[in-house]
Protein backbone atom coordinates (compact mmCIF):
# COMPACT_ATOMS: atom_id res chain seq x y z
CA UNK A 1 0.00 0.00 0.00
CA UNK A 2 2.58 2.35 0.57
CA UNK A 3 3.98 1.92 -3.02
CA UNK A 4 0.30 3.22 -3.96
CA UNK A 5 -0.36 5.74 -2.36
CA UNK A 6 3.72 7.14 -2.98
CA UNK A 7 3.73 6.59 -6.38
CA UNK A 8 0.08 5.22 -7.73
CA UNK A 9 -2.01 8.29 -6.49
CA UNK A 10 -2.85 12.05 -8.64
CA UNK A 11 0.31 13.89 -7.11
CA UNK A 12 2.78 10.68 -7.83
CA UNK A 13 1.48 10.00 -11.35
CA UNK A 14 2.30 13.56 -12.33
CA UNK A 15 5.45 13.73 -10.94
CA UNK A 16 6.62 11.11 -12.63
CA UNK A 17 5.18 12.25 -16.06
CA UNK A 18 7.14 15.65 -15.02
CA UNK A 19 10.36 13.58 -14.20
CA UNK A 20 10.26 11.71 -17.28
CA UNK A 21 9.67 15.06 -19.35
CA UNK A 22 12.99 16.41 -17.74
CA UNK A 23 14.37 13.54 -18.91
CA UNK A 24 13.84 14.65 -22.53
CA UNK A 25 16.68 17.43 -24.23
CA UNK A 26 14.70 19.98 -26.02
CA UNK A 27 15.94 23.85 -26.32
CA UNK A 28 14.01 26.31 -24.88
CA UNK A 29 12.52 29.43 -26.95
CA UNK A 30 14.78 32.45 -25.82
CA UNK A 31 13.32 35.07 -24.51
CA UNK A 32 10.80 33.16 -22.29
CA UNK A 33 10.34 32.19 -18.05
CA UNK A 34 7.99 29.14 -19.29
CA UNK A 35 9.64 26.05 -19.88
CA UNK A 36 8.30 23.35 -22.15
CA UNK A 37 7.55 20.76 -19.43
CA UNK A 38 5.55 23.63 -17.88
CA UNK A 39 3.94 23.73 -21.05
CA UNK A 40 2.98 19.82 -21.27
CA UNK A 41 1.94 19.82 -17.69
CA UNK A 42 -0.67 22.69 -18.08
CA UNK A 43 -2.03 21.10 -21.04
CA UNK A 44 -2.54 17.88 -18.52
CA UNK A 45 -3.83 19.98 -16.05
CA UNK A 46 -6.69 21.52 -18.56
CA UNK A 47 -8.17 17.99 -18.51
CA UNK A 48 -7.71 16.79 -14.89
CA UNK A 49 -8.72 20.01 -13.68
CA UNK A 50 -12.11 19.78 -16.34
CA UNK A 51 -11.75 23.10 -18.46
CA UNK A 52 -14.09 23.26 -20.90
CA UNK A 53 -11.91 25.22 -23.50
CA UNK A 54 -8.12 26.56 -23.42
CA UNK A 55 -10.09 29.97 -23.42
CA UNK A 56 -11.81 29.02 -19.59
CA UNK A 57 -8.35 27.99 -18.59
CA UNK A 58 -6.60 31.10 -19.81
CA UNK A 59 -9.42 33.10 -17.37
CA UNK A 60 -9.05 31.03 -14.72
CA UNK A 61 -5.12 30.39 -14.32
CA UNK A 62 -4.50 33.17 -12.10
CA UNK A 63 -7.19 32.33 -9.52
CA UNK A 64 -5.86 31.40 -6.46
CA UNK A 65 -7.14 27.68 -6.33
CA UNK A 66 -6.18 27.26 -9.60
CA UNK A 67 -2.37 28.65 -9.21
CA UNK A 68 -2.06 26.17 -5.91
CA UNK A 69 -3.63 23.04 -7.89
CA UNK A 70 -1.25 23.80 -10.55
CA UNK A 71 1.53 24.33 -8.50
CA UNK A 72 1.63 21.81 -6.24
CA UNK A 73 -0.66 18.84 -8.13
CA UNK A 74 0.49 19.56 -11.49
CA UNK A 75 4.24 20.95 -10.63
CA UNK A 76 3.64 24.16 -12.84
CA UNK A 77 6.09 27.08 -12.21
CA UNK A 78 4.44 29.51 -14.56
CA UNK A 79 1.62 28.61 -16.73
CA UNK A 80 1.45 29.90 -20.31
CA UNK A 81 -1.60 31.79 -21.97
CA UNK A 82 -3.79 29.64 -24.37
CA UNK A 83 -2.07 31.00 -27.40
CA UNK A 84 1.34 30.00 -25.74
CA UNK A 85 0.07 26.89 -25.14
CA UNK A 86 -0.88 26.13 -28.44
CA UNK A 87 2.28 27.18 -30.01
CA UNK A 88 4.12 25.14 -27.52
CA UNK A 89 2.60 21.66 -27.84
CA UNK A 90 2.35 21.83 -31.89
CA UNK A 91 5.61 21.32 -32.39
CA UNK A 92 6.61 18.85 -30.15
CA UNK A 93 7.11 15.36 -31.60
CA UNK A 94 4.67 12.77 -30.44
CA UNK A 95 7.70 10.27 -29.34
CA UNK A 96 8.81 12.87 -26.66
CA UNK A 97 5.16 12.02 -24.44
CA UNK A 98 5.76 8.06 -25.20
CA UNK A 99 8.23 7.87 -22.03
CA UNK A 100 5.65 9.51 -19.82
CA UNK A 101 2.99 6.43 -20.62
CA UNK A 102 5.59 3.98 -20.30
CA UNK A 103 7.02 4.60 -17.12
CA UNK A 104 3.62 5.12 -15.70
CA UNK A 105 2.89 2.11 -17.35
CA UNK A 106 6.30 0.44 -15.50
CA UNK A 107 4.99 1.54 -12.09
CA UNK A 108 2.14 -0.30 -12.66
CA UNK A 109 4.02 -3.56 -13.45
CA UNK A 110 6.06 -2.95 -10.20
CA UNK A 111 3.25 -1.98 -8.07
CA UNK A 112 1.47 -5.56 -8.89
CA UNK A 113 -1.57 -3.42 -10.12
CA UNK A 114 -1.50 -4.64 -13.62
CA UNK A 115 -1.69 -8.21 -12.56
CA UNK A 116 -5.57 -7.90 -11.50
CA UNK A 117 -6.09 -6.86 -15.31
CA UNK A 118 -5.16 -10.06 -16.64
CA UNK A 119 -8.24 -12.05 -18.48
CA UNK A 120 -8.37 -14.78 -20.13
CA UNK A 121 -5.29 -16.92 -19.80
CA UNK A 122 -3.59 -14.11 -18.23
CA UNK A 123 -3.59 -12.44 -20.97
CA UNK A 124 -4.76 -8.89 -21.15
CA UNK A 125 -7.35 -7.09 -23.31
CA UNK A 126 -6.36 -4.38 -25.31
CA UNK A 127 -8.71 -2.31 -27.52
CA UNK A 128 -7.99 -0.61 -30.35
CA UNK A 129 -10.28 2.27 -32.03
CA UNK A 130 -9.73 5.64 -33.33
CA UNK A 131 -11.35 8.99 -32.21
CA UNK A 132 -11.72 12.42 -33.78
CA UNK A 133 -10.49 15.54 -31.84
CA UNK A 134 -10.88 18.56 -34.01
CA UNK A 135 -13.13 19.51 -37.25
CA UNK A 136 -13.22 22.92 -38.67
CA UNK A 137 -13.96 24.44 -41.69
CA UNK A 138 -11.98 27.17 -41.91
CA UNK A 139 -9.44 26.84 -39.10
CA UNK A 140 -6.58 24.32 -39.94
CA UNK A 141 -2.94 23.62 -40.35
CA UNK A 142 -0.46 21.89 -41.97
CA UNK A 143 -1.00 18.16 -40.14
CA UNK A 144 -4.80 18.43 -40.59
CA UNK A 145 -6.03 15.75 -42.46
CA UNK A 146 -8.83 16.90 -45.55
CA UNK A 147 -12.29 15.25 -46.21
CA UNK A 148 -13.85 16.97 -49.73
CA UNK A 149 -17.23 16.92 -50.08
CA UNK A 150 -19.05 17.07 -53.43
CA UNK A 151 -19.73 21.08 -52.84
CA UNK A 152 -16.08 21.94 -53.37
CA UNK A 153 -16.10 22.07 -49.30
CA UNK A 154 -13.59 20.97 -47.28
CA UNK A 155 -13.30 19.73 -43.65
CA UNK A 156 -10.23 20.15 -42.03
CA UNK A 157 -9.80 17.37 -39.31
CA UNK A 158 -7.29 15.85 -36.76
CA UNK A 159 -8.10 12.13 -35.28
CA UNK A 160 -5.87 9.56 -33.34
CA UNK A 161 -6.08 5.72 -32.74
CA UNK A 162 -6.49 4.46 -28.66
CA UNK A 163 -5.49 1.85 -27.08
CA UNK A 164 -5.61 0.68 -23.49
CA UNK A 165 -5.35 -2.11 -20.91
CA UNK A 166 -9.50 -2.74 -19.52
CA UNK A 167 -10.82 -5.16 -17.63
CA UNK A 168 -14.44 -6.47 -18.10
CA UNK A 169 -15.00 -5.96 -13.67
CA UNK A 170 -12.76 -2.99 -13.62
CA UNK A 171 -13.63 1.07 -14.41
CA UNK A 172 -10.52 2.32 -14.68
CA UNK A 173 -8.38 1.39 -17.92
CA UNK A 174 -4.90 2.25 -18.57
CA UNK A 175 -4.48 4.05 -21.29
CA UNK A 176 -1.52 3.14 -23.68
CA UNK A 177 0.35 6.08 -25.91
CA UNK A 178 -2.31 7.36 -28.73
CA UNK A 179 -0.81 7.17 -32.34
CA UNK A 180 -2.41 10.35 -34.35
CA UNK A 181 -3.48 9.89 -37.87
CA UNK A 182 -1.55 11.88 -39.98
CA UNK A 183 -2.80 13.48 -43.76
CA UNK A 184 -0.13 10.81 -45.23
CA UNK A 185 -2.22 7.80 -44.00
CA UNK A 186 -4.81 7.83 -46.49
CA UNK A 187 -7.97 9.35 -48.26
CA UNK A 188 -10.60 7.10 -46.31
CA UNK A 189 -11.06 6.08 -42.75
CA UNK A 190 -9.99 2.18 -43.43
CA UNK A 191 -6.23 3.35 -44.72
CA UNK A 192 -6.22 5.86 -41.97
CA UNK A 193 -6.93 3.52 -39.42
CA UNK A 194 -4.83 0.45 -40.54
CA UNK A 195 -1.89 2.79 -41.09
CA UNK A 196 -1.76 4.50 -38.10
CA UNK A 197 -2.24 0.58 -36.62
CA UNK A 198 0.83 -0.50 -37.65
CA UNK A 199 2.68 1.49 -35.54
CA UNK A 200 0.87 1.93 -32.51
CA UNK A 201 1.12 -1.93 -32.11
CA UNK A 202 4.56 -2.25 -33.43
CA UNK A 203 5.69 0.19 -30.81
CA UNK A 204 4.15 -1.31 -28.58
CA UNK A 205 5.82 -4.25 -28.65
CA UNK A 206 8.85 -3.35 -29.17
CA UNK A 207 8.14 -1.36 -25.65
CA UNK A 208 6.69 -4.84 -24.32
CA UNK A 209 8.18 -7.58 -25.99
CA UNK A 210 6.58 -10.49 -23.83
CA UNK A 211 3.17 -8.91 -22.75
CA UNK A 212 0.24 -11.46 -23.64
CA UNK A 213 -2.75 -8.83 -25.21
CA UNK A 214 -5.81 -9.90 -26.80
CA UNK A 215 -6.52 -7.12 -29.37
CA UNK A 216 -9.69 -6.35 -29.46
CA UNK A 217 -11.24 -4.47 -32.74
CA UNK A 218 -14.15 -3.31 -35.09
CA UNK A 219 -14.93 -4.58 -38.49
CA UNK A 220 -12.53 -2.37 -39.91
CA UNK A 221 -9.78 -4.45 -38.59
CA UNK A 222 -10.99 -7.88 -40.69
CA UNK A 223 -8.38 -7.74 -43.42
CA UNK A 224 -5.31 -9.84 -44.26
CA UNK A 225 -2.62 -7.23 -44.21
CA UNK A 226 -4.20 -6.15 -40.66
CA UNK A 227 -4.74 -9.90 -39.08
CA UNK A 228 -1.23 -10.93 -40.49
CA UNK A 229 0.50 -8.32 -38.76
CA UNK A 230 -0.75 -8.83 -35.25
CA UNK A 231 -0.13 -12.79 -35.71
CA UNK A 232 3.20 -11.25 -36.51
CA UNK A 233 3.82 -9.30 -33.68
CA UNK A 234 2.28 -12.30 -31.68
CA UNK A 235 -1.12 -10.87 -30.51
CA UNK A 236 -4.08 -12.76 -29.99
CA UNK A 237 -7.36 -10.95 -31.28
CA UNK A 238 -10.99 -10.65 -31.12
CA UNK A 239 -12.20 -8.31 -34.43
CA UNK A 240 -16.53 -7.63 -34.74
CA UNK A 241 -17.90 -8.83 -37.77
CA UNK A 242 -21.28 -8.28 -39.37
CA UNK A 243 -22.88 -10.58 -42.18
CA UNK A 244 -23.41 -7.18 -44.43
CA UNK A 245 -19.62 -6.01 -44.46
CA UNK A 246 -18.37 -9.55 -44.77
CA UNK A 247 -20.75 -11.43 -47.19
CA UNK A 248 -18.23 -13.93 -48.30
CA UNK A 249 -17.34 -14.89 -44.68
CA UNK A 250 -20.77 -15.59 -43.34
CA UNK A 251 -21.38 -17.69 -46.78
CA UNK A 252 -18.70 -19.67 -45.61
CA UNK A 253 -19.67 -20.35 -42.13
CA UNK A 254 -22.96 -21.64 -43.84
CA UNK A 255 -21.51 -23.85 -45.96
CA UNK A 256 -19.27 -25.04 -43.00
CA UNK A 257 -22.46 -25.50 -41.45
CA UNK A 258 -24.62 -27.69 -43.81
CA UNK A 259 -21.61 -30.56 -44.12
Amino acid sequence: MGFIRKHLSAEGLHQCVRNSLNKEKLLECKNTAISWQDCVMSGLAVFGLKFPSLLQFERSKNEATIKTNLRNLYHVNKAPSDTYLRERLDILERDILRRSFKTIFALLQRGKVLEGYQYMGKHYLMPLDGTGQYSSNKVHCKNCCEKHHSNGEITYYHQMLEAAIVHPDRQIVIPLAPEPIVKSDGDNKNDCERNAAKRLLKDFRREHPHLKVIVTEDGLAVNYPHLSLLDELDMEYIVGVKPGDHEFLFDWIKQQMCH
